[in-house]
């Protein structure tokens, strides 16, 4: 399950096979952490305040958290989680729908002229893509850790975007 290679025929079968994709991982959208640390909040003081249980209060809060992330990526047309593809040329973000894989790309980003930052987060990694032609910009989150299924990909796609050239 999320295997590298298997990702990266998923992304190909979206793209095409124009460029060939070299690196595929499965990337979430970068936390508005003041955005859901507050509607997790609130999620839970509902939940308790309802049914005044504790269990209740955790149920609100994730259930807030969750709702909150969605919101956030759907304002701006993305999904929670996305597979993020790398081709010689560019950077491409597709949707990612848990148990049957992409269906649309959603962004691309020129890899000539996309200034690419990766920032350490305990076994997680930030990456922000910002296209100094275009003005687009992305902030997603990564995992490296050993125990997730999705840092396999995730490690050879930063990899490929840390490997890249500095732009002239």
């Amino acid at each position: 399950m999320n295997d590298p290679s298997e990702l990266i025929g998923k992304a190909s079968a979206i793209v095409g096979t124009e460029q060939p994709v070299i690196a595929a991982g499965i990337f979430g959208l970068k936390d508005d952490y003041l955005a859901v640390g507050l509607g997790t909040a609130a999620g839970a003081s509902l939940g308790d305040a309802i049914l005044d249980n504790p269990l209740a209060s955790g149920v609100g809060g994730a259930a807030a958290m969750h709702a909150t992330r969605s919101a956030l990526a759907a304002s701006n047309g993305l999904t929670v989680r996305m597979l993020v593809a790398v081709t010689p040329e560019l950077i491409r973000v597709l949707d990612w729908e848990t148990g049957s894989g992409p269906t649309t790309e959603l962004l691309s980003f020129d890899r000539s002229s996309t200034d690419v930052k990766i920032n350490k987060f305990g076994l997680s990694r930030h990456v922000e893509l910002h296209d100094s032609a275009t003005g687009q910009s992305l902030a997603l989150s990564g995992s490296t850790a050993p125990f997730v299924s999705e840092s396999k990909g995730d490690k050879a796609v930063l990899k490929e975007l840390s490997d890249a050239p500095l732009r002239q």
